[in-house]
């Protein structure tokens, strides 16, 4: 930590020892924020819109009914609602000593370095190079069992399976929701849309075990060992397990 984050960090801890809760929230909310912008959580937003949005090759529907839904997405998932849902739920999540661990950590030349790579990984732009590297590269040959053993620890921490799933099962349970508002008489199943979502997990749940590690060996594949080894143990602190819970909690809300 450099001395400016130092001082700020001292500053903090103290201005909670001696001022009222107000002023406590105030430095929170001031920790939140730059939380939200160092970590680019603006980008998940991306990944919501995307989710949401149909194509012609979905529930045969006709092209104006597709444009009129993806714009209502468009409008309805903006930059403010889900900037609020988020700041929101992350102010339940995290306390201010994690907060700090996590700017402290955005702020470093690793989390910055991961950060770039996880965004990149997760930009659809390039998920035909990851096709390609699956099913090219990894389909010849695996890394070596010390690597993989590092990932399948790193994806066990941060519980990428069943967070990926739950955000994949309730974005589908979005769409429908929203096509049942957009066309109220449309023939569908009248289950539950909650149970509907139970019954998707399992097949979600098998696509992402078969396909997340590939991915994540390209997401990570410039990174060394002990850079892995860093990012594993900063991945175990509760600051990094209730932010991702957090992330996770606060999509959801908003799809």
């Amino acid at each position: 930590m450099n001395g400016k984050k130092g001082l700020i960090a001292v500053l903090i801890t103290v201005l909670l020892a001696v001022t009222p809760p107000l002023a406590a929230t105030a430095n929170k909310g001031v920790l939140l924020d730059e939380l939200y912008e160092k970590a680019q959580l603006q980008q998940r937003l991306g990944w919501i819109r995307s989710s949401m949005m149909l194509d012609n090759s979905e529930y045969g529907l006709p092209t104006e009914v597709l444009d009129a839904f993806n714009g209502v997405v468009n409008v309805r998932y903006g930059v403010n609602y889900f900037r609020s849902s988020m700041i929101n739920t992350l102010n339940e999540a995290l306390t201010m000593d994690e907060l700090l661990q996590l700017v402290e950590w955005y702020n470093s030349s690793l989390g910055k370095k991961i950060l770039k790579l996880e965004n990149t990984a997760n930009n659809p732009a390039y998920a035909a190079s990851i096709d390609v590297y699956i099913n090219e590269r990894l389909s010849k040959q695996l890394p070596r069992s010390s690597r993989t053993e590092l990932i399948e620890e790193l994806m066990t921490t941060l519980d990428v399976i069943e967070h990926g799933t739950e955000l994949a099962a309730t974005a589908s349970v979005g769409v429908r929701r929203l096509l049942k508002e957009i066309m109220p008489l449309m023939k569908g199943s009248h289950a539950p849309l909650e149970s509907l979502k139970e019954k998707e997990k399992p097949e979600i749940r098998r696509e992402m075990q078969a396909r997340m590690k590939g991915i994540l060996f390209y997401a990570y594949r410039t990174l060394s060992d002990q850079e892995i080894r860093q990012y594993l143990d900063f991945s175990r602190s509760t600051a990094m397990q209730n932010f991702q819970r957090g992330q996770v909690q606060a999509m959801a809300r908003v799809l």
